[in-house]
């Protein structure tokens, strides 16, 4: 079947797609050895720094360092083989996506939850970075039946939450549990 007839899989590659240059270029670089970094991930960097004033990007606290570090060691493969996994509909899509997902979902949170307990800075800007971290919190929040859930008016509609893990689930529960013994 076709990436274009399954449209959650297309939103995920899009996903994927877009992750692997901004794990390069922005959120891994210091961690890269100097021969791969390069003076446009260290501009795109700065510029991310001084737009947004993400302190976790100016002074990392050690919890979010390995945070990157997962994102450098977990996320960049996933990300990488999940894009020809989802164009190719492999069949462990699901088990990946499912782990992904929670993983994001869960670092992502914890983010955003320290974010918000911030001081030196103003609600709009708390509110810029949520708009920017929000987007792995909702991975595609869908009900059994592939209906968008809506969680919130205050969340735009192109972000609405939840996150890839629950659509996974899902998924597995229908392949791995045949519908006579769900009932």
């Amino acid at each position: 079947m076709s990436i274009c007839t399954r449209k959650r899989d297309l939103a995920y590659l899009l996903f994927f797609v877009t992750h692997v240059p901004i794990i390069l270029l922005i959120d891994t670089v210091p961690l890269l050895p100097t021969c791969l970094q390069t003076n446009l991930s260290h501009t795109l960097r700065e510029f991310y720094i001084t737009t947004y004033r993400d302190k976790f990007f100016e002074d990392p606290p050690t919890w979010f360092t390995v945070f990157i570090w997962m994102e450098l060691l977990y996320h960049l493969p996933l990300s990488i083989w999940a894009t020809r996994g989802l164009l190719k509909d492999h069949p462990l899509v699901p088990v990946h996506l499912l782990v992904f997902g929670i993983q994001a979902f869960i670092t992502t949170l914890t983010s955003l939850v320290v974010v918000w307990s911030w001081t030196d800075r103003s609600v709009a800007e708390k509110q810029q970075l949520t708009t920017l971290y929000a987007p792995y919190l909702a991975l595609g929040m869908y009900s059994p039946k592939g209906d968008l859930i809506r969680m919130s008016k205050l969340v735009p509609n192109h972000i609405i939450g939840g996150f890839m893990a629950l659509d996974m689930v899902f998924r597995l529960r229908d392949k791995l549990m045949p519908k006579s013994k769900r009932e």
